[in-house]
């Protein structure tokens, strides 16, 4: 009888941890969306900077950086380089924007299908 309990329990834990690996992994928050009207689709911007993909070059090292869409009240809000290696141990580009380091201001607009970013300078 014990030994029946101990296998059930082995295969217990071992469809678990088939089920726990093949889950997807946790979303990995690295950017905040804001906007002043509650009316705004959200999920429209945030879809886009996730097919856009290449924030890091527009990150700052130590602050978070705000930056606008163009023609609305929504802007999304970056979390710093190093927020993201204390939270997620995600390595800091090589093109992370570093203390002191000059920089362009931008604004993101939608490209023409809508379904990703294009960074427009100021």
């Amino acid at each position: 009888m014990i030994k029946k309990i101990g296998i059930v329990v082995t295969l217990l834990l071992m469809v678990n941890s088939l089920v726990a690996q093949t889950q997807p992994n946790a979303k990995k928050t690295h950017f905040i969306i804001h906007t002043d009207n509650p009316n705004d689709d959200i999920a429209k911007y945030e879809q886009a900077i996730i097919t856009y993909g290449k924030l890091d070059q527009y990150r700052f090292y130590n602050t978070r950086r705000k930056i606008l869409f163009q023609n609305s009240t929504v802007w999304v809000e970056l979390y710093s380089a190093k927020e993201l290696l204390d939270l997620y141990g995600k390595q800091i580009s090589p093109f992370t924007i570093k203390d002191g380091q000059k920089y362009k201001e931008i604004e993101f607009a939608f490209t023409l299908d809508g379904k990703s970013i294009k960074p427009q300078f100021k």
